[in-house]
C-alpha cells in the first residue's frame, strides 16, 4: 500500500466527507493531541497576576505620547 502524506488523506478522503464528518474527525484528532501538549509551558495564577500588575504599573508611568 502506498504511503499517504496528510495531504493527499485529506483531499482523496476528508475533503469528501460531509461536514458533520469533518467535524467529528477534526474532533477526534484534537482529543488525541490534548495529551501530548507540555503543561510546564502553562502560566500559573500568580503569573498572570504578575503580567497584570506590570502592564498596569507600565500604563501609569508610560509618559504621555499626545
Amino acid at each position: 500500500m502506498e504511503a499517504q502524506t496528510a495531504d493527499r488523506l485529506y483531499t482523496k478522503v476528508v475533503r469528501r466527507l460531509p461536514l458533520k464528518e469533518r467535524l467529528r474527525l477534526a474532533a477526534l484528532i484534537l482529543n488525541d493531541v490534548i495529551p501530548v501538549v507540555d503543561e510546564s509551558t502553562t502560566w500559573s495564577e500568580e503569573d498572570l497576576h504578575d503580567v497584570v500588575r506590570a502592564s498596569l504599573r507600565y500604563g501609569t508611568e508610560a509618559p504621555d505620547k499626545n
